[in-house]
């Protein structure tokens, strides 16, 4: 990444520009594999750094109450639109039946109360290292060790101060949570090649792991 602009121009301009590789036209099978398990009704779910994403869709289908913050309004925008979903917009909220999607920083939501579900779709890559403690203790604060958990990141054998997407030791990740109480293991890993950009960086090769935690109350769906 440009050192001299900031992470949040950095994903405006990507929003702006269009080079949303990251962005799937269909749910992640991880993703829906691993909730499958789980009955999500009337579960609240965040979502941080959600942009225009169709998971969210999924667990509203659940039967889910979803919260999702995205600085970039044009991508919270961007959702509805090609969702065909009618919503309100109170201040910085867009609202729907079940969905609260906040154009904002993810530093500037807060809330009270902890949510029982947290899908993280390498949220965290947007963050250098030393940004990346202030991120873990602020959607630490929102979720405890009964939520249930599921959260994607990535690593690569580029330089640190490549990015992003930062490459992030699945260890870093296990230890944030650890010193909060929750217990994460490693649910699976991928390898993929990486973007032209990323390549000519000299990193061919982005490794995707995914990790949960083992021991959520929240009940299984009935086989």
């Amino acid at each position: 990444m440009n050192k001299t602009i900031t992470p949040l121009e950095y994903w405006s301009n990507v929003w702006t520009e269009g080079v949303i590789r990251f962005h799937q036209a269909q749910y992640n099978s991880q993703m829906t594999a691993y909730f499958n398990q789980f009955d999500l009704t009337n579960k609240t779910v965040l979502i941080p750094l959600a942009g225009k994403s169709k998971d969210i869709l999924y667990f509203l289908e659940r039967g889910a109450i979803v919260t999702a913050i995205e600085f970039c309004e044009q991508a919270v925008v961007d959702f509805f639109t090609e969702n065909k979903i009618k919503f309100t917009k109170v201040g910085n909220c867009f609202k729907a039946k079940n969905l609260s999607f906040y154009a904002c920083d993810f530093f500037n939501f807060h809330t009270d109360t902890s949510f029982d579900v947290l899908y993280d779709r390498a949220s965290q890559v947007v963050f250098g290292k030393n940004d990346r403690p202030k991120y873990f203790d602020h959607v630490l604060n929102m979720v405890t060790s009964k939520s249930l958990i599921l959260l994607f990141s990535v690593d690569h054998a580029g330089d640190p101060d490549y990015g992003p997407p930062f490459k992030i030791p699945k260890t870093e990740i296990m230890e944030a949570y650890k010193n909060k109480g929750i217990t994460l293991t490693e649910e699976s890993t991928t390898t993929e090649v990486g973007s032209e950009k990323m390549q000519a960086a000299g990193i061919n090769t982005l490794i995707t792991f995914t990790l949960k935690n083992p021991n959520p109350e929240i009940t299984l769906t009935q086989s």
